[in-house]
């Protein structure tokens, strides 16, 4: 086709060959490269004399339309090509319910002004599943990751606290080594591998202890809700109590026995990201690290 529309710029085959640097071809080259595509579309495209050579009809109304197709070629791959340089288009990213709503969609609306050519898609579950599903570019997971041909980067950590409102410890007391929990109303996540089991760390070790009590939820908001009410104590993120014990709302336990930070990663299906997904994964590592 650019051989065609250069033949018709130069109204020649030798012009053609000696003028259009963007072919680089021999003037054989360029009339076998003609003389194929009149081939295919079974009409000629030239009426050629030794002296001269003319457009046909179809020749005429083929280059109007070769035109624009190359046109159209080109600026999309300007397009494509921008992928690999400037953030853009949709983003789907999956994250877990409570880090969704407390830490990542604050994060995403900073994100968002930063870079408006990107149109950012969230989806919260709490729902066992891959830290991956099918048409998402990236995945926040918590914890350890299940599945290690999955490419992933560490952009935070995320420390446990046991809480409880200062009315509760008021009323019930405050447990002063990890055993004591056993004689309070322990709020607790149903989801998870450890239901029923929290952590702390004594001696430099980590351990886990089987906690009790009248009040069990899918969902860390809902637990946070139950704790901020005075109803027991709980084992919560950081990021969804930051805000609650700066106010005063809620109250640390135990901190001589916080258990080793949880790793938060920034998952992917390949080493090779657009500039869309690399970038946000650089943000949301300069994000958290500003928090911490």
């Amino acid at each position: 086709m650019q051989a065609f529309i250069a033949v018709a710029d130069y109204a020649g085959f030798t012009a053609a060959a000696k003028n259009a640097e963007n072919l680089r071809l021999s003037k054989a080259m360029i009339s076998k490269h003609v003389q194929a595509l009149e081939n295919e579309l079974g009409t000629r495209l030239f009426n050629r004399s030794t002296r001269r050579i003319a457009l046909t009809e179809a020749g005429s109304a083929y280059l109007k339309g070769a035109r624009q197709i190359l046109n159209e070629l080109g600026a999309l791959e300007q397009r494509i090509a921008g992928f690999g340089a400037n953030p853009q288009g949709l983003l789907k990213v999956l994250a877990p319910t409570s880090f969704g709503s407390f830490q990542l969609a604050p994060a995403l609306a900073e994100y968002a002004e930063l870079y408006p050519d990107v149109q950012v898609q969230l989806t919260l579950s709490d729902r066992p599943h891959g830290p991956l599903e099918e048409g998402v570019d990236l995945a926040l997971h918590v914890g350890n990751l299940p599945d290690s041909s999955l490419v992933a980067r560490q952009v935070a950590e995320v420390r446990l606290i046991i809480c409880a409102a200062p009315h509760y410890f008021v009323r019930h007391g405050e447990p002063k080594q990890p055993a004591d929990l056993a004689e309070h109303n322990c709020l607790r996540y149903s989801h998870g591998a450890r239901k029923g089991m929290w952590l702390y760390r004594e001696q430099g070790v980590d351990h886990q202890i089987r906690v009790q009590g009248d009040f069990e939820a899918s969902t860390g908001d809902a637990v946070r809700m139950a704790a901020l009410t005075g109803h027991g104590v709980a084992q919560l993120p950081s990021y969804m109590v930051r805000a609650d014990l700066a106010s005063g709302q809620l109250r640390a336990t135990l901190e001589a026995y916080s258990p080793a930070p949880i790793p938060l990663y920034a998952v992917y299906a390949h080493r090779e990201l657009s500039a869309t997904v690399r970038i946000f994964v650089e943000f949301l590592e300069q994000h958290f690290h500003a928090q911490s």
